[in-house]
């Protein structure tokens, strides 16, 4: 019972060895297990295509990748990858799909891996219109702190008639500046609001 688990262990570990960069080192050519490694790709849903680059890796060192073991590895990733439940969880952290799924398995993890990339989208424009939201905020406190300054010069005694003039322009200006804005954080809040609405609903449609 434990076997299957401790190789499931080891294909974790190769695959954060190798996440993010092909690049491999003497004692990674020298100690690879092939077949770990080509599992752990497919089940991150790295095209097989990557062999290439291992292969130019381990020429510096004499070392020449078994294409069967990386293969024979690769296929049993598949079964893990290809599925309806991690389709869905790869299009929902916005991974690109690479077409590395057999026809027939395909179908299945596409099924769970569009919808999952249609809430990714909806996430990306909710995290546009926070920062929206949040940049409209932020102007608007900082108008409202230069009206306040100007406020006071406007009544200090040192101001001339042409100051008192000049700052009320200035202040008339900021309070439309802040009319805008105002509109446009509601605009986005408003829309934030509809776009998290559409995106709960869709979870719920999409649970595996």
């Amino acid at each position: 019972m434990k076997q299957p688990f401790n190789k499931l262990l080891a294909v974790f570990a190769i695959a954060a060895l190798v996440q993010g960069c092909s690049s491999m080192n003497q004692s990674e050519c020298i100690h690879a297990d092939w077949q770990l490694i080509g599992q752990a790709d497919a089940s991150k849903g790295v095209h097989s295509s990557i062999l290439d680059e291992y292969r130019h890796d381990c020429a510096e060192f004499a070392v020449i990748p078994s294409r069967e073991a990386y293969h024979l590895g690769y296929q049993e990733g598949l079964t893990q990858f290809c599925t309806r439940s991690s389709g869905f969880f790869q299009g929902k952290k916005g991974s690109k799909y690479q077409g590395i799924c057999p026809a027939a398995l395909e179908e299945k993890f596409l099924q769970g891996y569009n919808p999952g990339y249609e809430l990714f989208m909806i996430s990306d424009v909710m995290t546009t219109l926070r920062a929206t939201l949040s940049d409209a905020e932020r102007d608007i406190r900082k108008l409202r702190t230069r009206i306040s300054k100007k406020e006071q010069l406007l009544i200090s005694d040192k101001s001339t008639p042409a100051d008192r003039k000049r700052l009320l322009g200035e202040i008339k200006t900021h309070h439309r500046e802040i009319f805008w804005l105002q509109q446009d954080a509601e605009d986005s809040r408003f829309e934030l609001l509809r776009k998290q609405s559409e995106y709960d609903r869709k979870v719920r449609l999409h649970t595996y």
